[in-house]
């Protein structure tokens, strides 16, 4: 799958008194739409919550300019039943009823159910009717493949996620050894995790009974197990954050349970198909606790991503351990202690994951060979500065930031002058991002460090020769408020002149080759200093399995060839594998797939 993450792709409707619509494209255009409803009173908020509901279940009851024109799901249902549960008790008796019936397991067909090979789970699933799954039964064991493919999928989820990371463990049910999963035919939604009575934490799953018509993905035993695979891992990290915390996190739990689709089933990347909204990648001046939520969403999963790539994955189970005994802490409290115990602060890490977004959002939209006019389109967040000297005056929110391109910028024998003045009471971040090419990704990302007023004078120590673009990475880590201004000038200076102000050597894994590979490959990364330098080699579940390198080395190109084998010599499983690069104090990683 390519990576389509183009800013600004969805053209929301705008929406004028009385004025008729089209049909809605996507989940998050029938989200934004319901919502500005909400906001000009048009819509009160229990009848919102009911159509968000008939979209993900029952279609036929939308109004005609709501109805979508594809599958267009919602990910993930559970956001909904948070949101129900929270507004319950204040709402009408008919409200209740029909979602109540819409959460309610479902009936109808001739049903039947499978254990799991662990035991853990007991899988409801229809033969007949609407809600029935595919027949097909290669091993004639009257149980079809595809049910015991959900029962697999499940089993692995409970594996990994609890037994080999570390996370709660769901109760099962009462009365019986076993966690109910239900097979059902939802419209918009690809499966959800609900809490029941008891005992405490425990929770049931419904999931699709197909996944046919869902958007693509790369896994390859094709789109409609790929989508089962990862709702499985999904919904079951629900059901452990149930079990934990109670869900106090809110619309945070998604961060988590999206970020755990791409740890247990990297070879899937279906969350890839909703990143182009939202994100911080895609929509950088929404705040982290932005949207319509007012917390974290499916689409900021790319901030857990940071944290485990950056500190392992041990960092998110130590933060989820601690949610544990801290429910009534604001969320991004949270993850501020366990950056404190992991040796970082909020803003130095926020200062990394915002410059870190620009050059992934770059990295991709280039992959997909979009033309210029397709990457930044008029009207998107990206800005950009196209003469030299230029001063540009702005404002980012909190928990976002503002992406700031320069154009025009290759001239040899020089360097960019960023004169940074950020608010002084506000944390600022600043943040280069130097691309030398359009078509490859050389260049180097340095984090620069501001004065005690946020301010700074960095002449970025990078020759503007050949060089395609730079980018401005303005950052506002305040986990509170609202926007920050800032003013900045940007010019082009004599190579060699002093920087004031301190930079992380820039470093970047430029690929392997082979990718996937049998039995070896050659991994390929570049320093702009010299440095102390590890790179490792680590399993999915965050398992260091080979130390390829640790030594001091100098700046430029360097290539080290890995053989698929651990520290002691023996040949590594099939897999996806993360490669780690320490240099300078930064950490990036890319992900090595082993072919057997």
């Amino acid at each position: 799958m390519k990576f389509r993450l183009m800013i600004g792709i969805l053209a929301l409707v705008a929406l004028g008194s009385g004025a008729a619509l089209a049909a809605v494209d996507s989940a998050a255009e029938f989200l934004q739409i319901v919502q500005e409803r909400v906001d000009r009173g048009e819509l009160s908020t229990e009848d919102a919550l009911l159509l968000k509901f008939q979209y993900a279940f029952d279609r036929a009851k939308l109004p005609e300019d709501l109805q979508p024109t594809g599958k267009a799901p919602m990910k993930c249902g559970t956001v909904l039943v948070q949101e129900y549960l929270g507004l319950r008790d204040g709402l009408r008796g008919d409200v209740v009823a029909q979602i109540e019936a819409y959460l309610a397991p479902p009936q109808g067909g001739d049903r039947l159910s499978h254990y799991s090979p662990s035991g853990f789970f007991r899988i409801n699933f229809a033969t007949s009717g609407a809600d029935a799954v595919p027949p097909g039964d290669a091993n004639d064991n009257f149980i079809p493949d595809y049910v015991e493919h959900i029962a697999d999928y499940l089993d692995y989820a409970l594996d990994f996620e609890c037994n080999q990371l570390g996370f709660e463990t769901p109760p099962f049910q009462a009365d019986a050894a076993y966690m109910s999963i239900y097979l059902a035919d939802l419209e918009g939604v690809y499966g959800f995790c609900q809490p029941l009575s008891y005992p405490p934490g425990m929770t049931r799953i419904t999931m699709d009974n197909d996944f046919v018509g869902y958007p693509p993905n790369d896994d390859p035993d094709g789109d409609a197990l790929g989508a089962a695979k990862v709702t499985a891992a999904h919904e079951f990290k629900h059901s452990t954050q149930y079990a934990g915390s109670r869900w106090s996190e809110s619309g945070w739990v998604e961060v988590d349970a999206t970020w755990m689709e791409e740890i247990a089933y990297p070879e899937v990347n279906d969350y890839l198909n909703y990143l182009n909204f939202g994100s911080p990648i895609a929509d950088p001046d929404v705040a982290l606790d932005g949207g319509s939520t007012g917390t974290g969403s499916y689409d900021d999963c790319v901030w857990q991503h940071y944290q485990s790539e950056r500190h392992g994955v041990q960092f998110v189970v130590d933060f989820w351990e601690h949610r544990k005994t801290h429910t009534s802490q604001p969320v991004m409290d949270s993850y501020e202690e366990i950056f404190l115990d992991y040796g970082m602060e909020l803003t130095p890490s926020w200062n990394e994951f915002t410059t870190w977004n620009f050059a992934t959002g770059a990295r991709f939209l280039l992959d997909d060979g979009y033309a210029e006019a397709e990457i930044y389109p008029a009207g998107s967040p990206q800005r950009t500065i196209y003469s030299y000297p230029s001063t540009y005056n702005g404002s980012v929110t909190r928990l976002a930031a503002n992406f700031i391109r320069c154009l025009f910028v290759d001239e040899p024998g020089q360097n960019l002058r960023v004169t940074f003045d950020g608010d002084d009471t506000a944390r600022m971040t600043l943040g280069i991002v130097v691309n030398e090419s359009y078509t490859t990704h050389a260049g180097a990302m340095y984090t620069v460090d501001l004065d005690a007023d946020h301010d700074v004078v960095f002449d970025v120590p990078y020759d503007l020769g050949g060089v395609y673009s730079v980018g401005i990475i303005v950052g506002n880590a305040n986990k509170t408020g609202t926007n920050r201004s800032y003013s900045l000038q940007v010019e082009k200076v004599d190579a060699g002149t002093t920087p004031v102000g301190d930079v992380v050597p820039a470093f970047a894994i430029t690929g392997n080759h082979p990718n996937p590979f049998n039995p070896s490959t050659s991994i390929k990364f570049a320093l702009a200093g010299t440095a102390d330098t590890v790179l490792e080699v680590y399993d999915v579940s965050g398992r260091k399995v080979r130390t390829l390198l640790d030594a001091t080395l100098g700046a430029g190109e360097h290539t080290v060839r890995w053989n698929g084998q651990d520290d002691g010599g023996r040949p590594l499983a099939s897999g996806t594998y993360v490669a780690r690069l320490s240099s300078g104090g930064q950490v990036t990683s890319h992900k090595l797939v082993l072919a057997k």
